[in-house]
């Protein structure tokens, strides 16, 4: 896709950590270029991140977004300070029976459970997941008799381990569950059919809008099947090969610098 495309784009959707924003949180004042500019030419813009709604939450708030973003790996959309508008849940029973797999292979897992992350393990893992996403994580004695359905069970893992594990998982759980690896250490579990992608086409049409009006920016794994699904797609220079692979425009710049430049590709300035 190049600047002689120019249709229209109505919605422009970030993905938030190593897209609009850099490690640590970082760039958070040229995120909100990016935001302040995309509304001075009419085009909406929101986030699309695997971050549970409350570790977003201020990050929106400073971006100025007033629309609904899809958070929890595309399992949740709301709108800040609002009700869901969408949200796919595990079964209780479920989650229990995946938190046994996991505890009897002595891995760290964290159930993301509206705009909480809750966890039996407390360890060095849990403060650097915490730190990561700059979010405090509820330690609990037990997950079991909580009877939660989260939206997502997150497991921290080698990086070197995590691909025999999510062939493990998915031989295991696939007719149940969505089993995703969202970065090199990090595998998901997830309801049927829970994507940043179907988040995205719910929202999307919920404003009449098709996937050839979207522009999807993204760096990650948990990036390709909303960046193939959109009509405009980039992957910021910092992005992994498979986010470059499957994008229409790569830009040259990192994290927001980025972004903006993919918005400016897309329409035509």
């Amino acid at each position: 896709m190049t600047k002689k495309d120019r249709r229209p784009v109505s919605l422009v959707v970030c993905d938030l950590d190593g897209t609009l924003l850099g490690p640590g949180g970082t760039g958070i004042d040229k995120a909100k270029k990016v935001a302040d500019f995309s509304r001075s030419h009419s085009i909406g813009i929101t986030v699309a991140t695997g971050r549970v709604y409350g570790a977003v939450v201020e990050y929106v708030k400073c971006l100025g977004i007033s629309l609904p973003v899809i958070t929890n790996g595309g399992a949740r959309v709301a709108a800040v300070g609002a009700e869901p508008i969408y949200e796919k849940i595990i079964d209780a029973e479920l989650a229990r029976a995946v938190s046994r797999e996991l505890r009897s292979l002595n891995l760290p897992f964290y159930y993301l459970s509206g705009k909480d992350i809750l966890t039996e393990w407390e360890g060095p893992e849990t403060i650097a997941y915490s730190e990561s996403i700059s979010f405090d994580i509820r330690v609990v004695p037990s997950l079991e008799p909580l009877g939660v359905s989260p939206t997502q069970i997150a497991v921290r893992a080698q990086a070197s381990e995590a691909p025999r594990l999510l062939e493990l998982f998915r031989r295991r759980w696939s007719a149940k569950l969505t089993v995703i690896r969202s970065l090199p250490h990090l595998i998901e579990f997830q309801a049927p059919g829970v994507s940043k992608a179907s988040a995205l086409e719910f929202l999307a049409g919920s404003y009449g809008i098709g996937p050839d009006r979207v522009l999807a920016v993204g760096d990650g794994l948990n990036d390709l099947d909303m960046l193939s699904w959109a009509g405009r797609s980039a992957c910021v220079g910092n992005g992994c090969q498979e986010a470059k692979a499957v994008a229409s425009y790569v830009a040259s710049g990192t994290y927001a610098e980025g972004v903006m430049e993919a918005v400016k590709n897309f329409i035509g300035t």
